[in-house]
């Protein structure tokens, strides 16, 4: 898309003529956005994750006449400055076009897919944890098995065994109903502004109208995105609240002395970013992976019971069998060490000095939960919380200046020469920040996707043992899921699916020398050779990047996970006699910034890292595991319906199996079959069942094989047809929108 401003870049034009006609474009590929600008002295490109946009949204104003669109890659403030406005920023259905595109790609692979896809996960593998253990039943298999038994097909990591009720344990999924709140000060009244809250099932909304002209701010996030919520009580009543860059201004109602209603938006949007948010996430995903290796326990044990060689890795030979020639399994390594679980620790960090500014009634203190961070800042005129989950914890900057003044984020505690306890609080966020944030995240679904791959190729070994078809025949296939039902094949997935093949990998470490000699020098300068030369280090590890600056007056160290950086591209400036690579950390501009080739080269490695080991290994990661958990359904479909084993059981069945009061679990729908539009690839038509209800998310699998989510709308009935945007880029088995 062409999203050149005319005004703007004829107002540049006319009052630098040197840079020429400026121009903007917007490229959309399939997993990042470029968003490029030029001119004839400088050029920057931005990509960016579609999970790292953040809210985009059309900005009217003029009385509707101007619109712009706003997201993380140019924003709009509250003055209505700034966004993108392609052309003289009044061709509404070209920008529209562009805000619905882009919006449509941040849902379908950001945080919201994420977490629908783990909804998908957690219901289909249940249901395997429950029918695997009826088929060992059926067969008649001790459970628990023998500790010799365990010990001849665990010997170097014996699992803990649970019984037949501790695997099965379907969970509820929380819903949550969409609530809203009128929030204005009495003095934006006078302003004509207007302003809602909207907390919906996924995201919160803030949109906000003011002047005559009625120009229109909406910000939009997802849960997992809203890094910080904070209460602030100040001046006897006053309270107020903000929420990272969602909500960077104090926000109040009526007269400022609103408590109740600030209070429940706060805990309200607290409660949904747990369950909804980046922790919900996690522990979700804690439990996939704890579920998958209990199923791998479970077809190791009956492989055993059936007389098969449960070695694994296995030959080339059983490779070869189940899956033909060319089949490799991934050369991930395991990791020992996931995500990790922590005890609650508080400090206190308050400044002394900051403290003597308010009579000495400051008091600083940090709460590290196991998921979060909470900070409490209480004085004499107020006081302040902010809870922050750890996975929303960019950096951990660590500092110190002046020979002895130490800090970590922000914090200097004491007189600000509180060395071990500025080292251990730095210690903790790091810790914490990785053992439950996006590192831990990603090693977590790289163990459950090679337990995944471990399950099936197990899998295979027993039906190939038990005589069952796989593939199973098309009549077989039309019989038990329907006619529109199309099985990913062996050549899908992990081992074979084009797109997602070898999503993460896992890179060596190297180190850079990135000291900018124009910068040292003018600090140099500055400080009459008291800091002398400062010298600048990049380390890229396996899974941060870490920038060290230091000289003789102090040193900042800057650890950041590489999907937490942004858009790593690089910049032109002077002509393009100057190179920088521009990161959410800061700039990379090594030498003189004259060193192209050197420039380049760091930002190629930064890109790399951050796709193969960022957000977009994560969607992509789990989408395979979704292609892995579909086959499984239907293979051991088949198993159990060689064995004689009904599914769903009867109750009888199920106390029998499970204990009295298991419930019995719901039979596994294959997805719906849409159709494409004609003359459209951008769109599919598809048909509501009979039972579809408003809110319910249905499983929608496209021509082209690819699984999409769709949540049946307000109003719809069943039969009738919607058409949903069709899967993006190459049609992926397994990649929901």
């Amino acid at each position: 898309y062409d999203v050149t401003n005319y005004i703007e870049s004829g107002c540049l034009c006319l009052w630098c003529p040197c840079c020429g006609w400026q121009t903007k474009t917007l490229h959309l590929q399939g997993e990042e956005v470029f968003y490029k600008t030029k001119n004839l002295c400088s050029s920057s490109t931005r990509k960016r994750p579609y999970a790292q946009l953040g809210s985009v949204e059309l900005h009217d104003s003029c009385c509707g006449l101007c619109v712009g669109m706003s997201s993380n890659l140019e924003r709009v403030n509250e003055k209505g400055e700034g966004g993108i406005r392609p052309f003289f920023g009044i061709d509404r259905p070209y920008t529209e076009e562009i805000c619905n595109e882009l919006r449509a790609r941040m849902e379908g692979r950001g945080d919201t897919a994420q977490r629908k896809q783990q909804t998908f996960l957690m219901e289909q593998i249940t249901k395997l944890t429950a029918q695997v253990p009826l088929i060992l039943a059926k067969r008649g298999v001790a459970w628990p098995p023998s500790q010799m038994t365990t010990g001849k097909l665990f010997p170097s990591n014996p699992p803990k065994v649970k019984t037949f009720a501790e695997l099965y344990s379907p969970a509820e999924e929380p819903t949550f109903d969409t609530q809203s709140w009128n929030v204005m000060c009495c003095c934006e009244h006078l302003n004509c502004v207007s302003r809602t809250v909207e907390l919906g099932p996924d995201e919160v909304t803030i949109r906000t109208v003011r002047g005559l002209d009625r120009a229109t701010i909406t910000e939009r996030r997802p849960y997992a995105q809203i890094d910080d919520v904070q209460k602030n009580k100040g001046c006897g009543c006053c309270v107020n609240m903000t929420a990272g860059d969602l909500l960077p201004e104090p926000l109040s109602n009526g007269t400022g002395c609103d408590d109740a209603t600030i209070t429940q938006i706060v805990d309200e949007l607290k409660r949904r970013i747990d369950i909804r948010g980046n922790i919900g996430q996690m522990k979700k995903l804690e439990q996939i992976m704890a579920k998958v290796d209990d199923l791998r326990v479970l077809m190791t044990v009956l492989q055993e019971e059936m007389g098969i060689d449960t070695s694994y890795p296995p030959s080339q030979t059983v490779m070869t069998s189940l899956y033909g020639q060319h089949h490799q399994l991934p050369g991930i390594r395991p990791h020992a060490v996931t995500s990790q679980h922590f005890e609650t620790k508080e400090y206190d960090v308050t400044n002394l000095c900051a403290s003597a500014c308010c009579c000495f009634t400051q008091k600083d203190t940090i709460v590290l939960e196991a998921d979060k961070q909470i900070s409490k800042s209480v004085n004499c005129i107020g006081d302040s919380v902010n809870s922050m989950p750890y996975a929303q914890i960019s950096s951990v900057d660590e500092s110190r200046c002046c020979f002895c003044l130490r800090s970590v984020n922000g914090m200097m505690p004491g007189c600000g020469c509180s060395g071990p306890l500025v080292t251990e609080v730095a210690q903790e966020f790091q810790q914490r920040k990785t053992g439950r944030g996006d590192i831990a995240q990603l090693k977590n679904q790289e163990n459950t996707m090679l337990n995944a791959l471990e399950l099936s190729v197990r899998t295979g070994t027993v039906l190939k043992k038990a005589g069952v078809p796989y593939p199973p025949s098309q009549a077989t296939m039309t019989e038990d899921y329907g006619p529109a039902f199309k099985l990913p094949s062996n050549n899908d997935g992990y081992l074979g699916e084009e797109k997602h093949v070898g999503p993460s990998q896992q890179h060596g470490e190297k180190d850079y020398v990135v000291t900018n000699y124009c910068e040292s020098f003018c600090i140099c300068l500055c400080t009459l050779g008291l800091a002398g030369w400062q010298s600048v280090d990049l380390h890229l590890g396996e899974e941060e990047v870490t920038m060290k600056h230091w000289n003789f007056c102090g040193t900042n160290q800057m650890r950041m996970p590489y999907a937490q950086l942004g858009s790593v591209d690089v910049e032109t400036e002077c002509c393009g006699l100057c190179f920088a690579v521009e990161t959410d950390g800061g700039n990379i501009s090594p030498g003189c910034g004259c060193d192209k080739d050197a420039v380049e080269a760091i930002s190629n490695e930064l890109q790399k890292r951050k796709v193969t080991r960022g957000n977009i290994a994560q969607v992509q990661m789990q989408e395979n595991l979704m292609i892995e958990v579909i086959k499984m359904n239907v293979q051991l479909d088949q198993l159990a319906k060689k064995e004689s084993v009904a599914y769903p059981p009867s109750q009888e069945t199920m106390e029998q199996v499970f204990g009295p009061g298991a419930k019995v679990p719901q039979k596994w729908q294959a997805p719906i079959m849409a159709m494409g539009v004609p003359g459209d690839q951008t769109m599919l038509q598809v048909q509501l069942p009979a039972d579809a209800v408003a809110g319910q998310t249905l499983q929608v699998q496209g021509p082209g094989g690819a699984i999409i989510q769709l949540q049946v709308p307000a109003g719809a009935l069943p039969g009738q047809v919607l058409q949903v945007a069709a899967p993006l880029g190459p049609t992926v088995v397994g990649a929901p929108i």
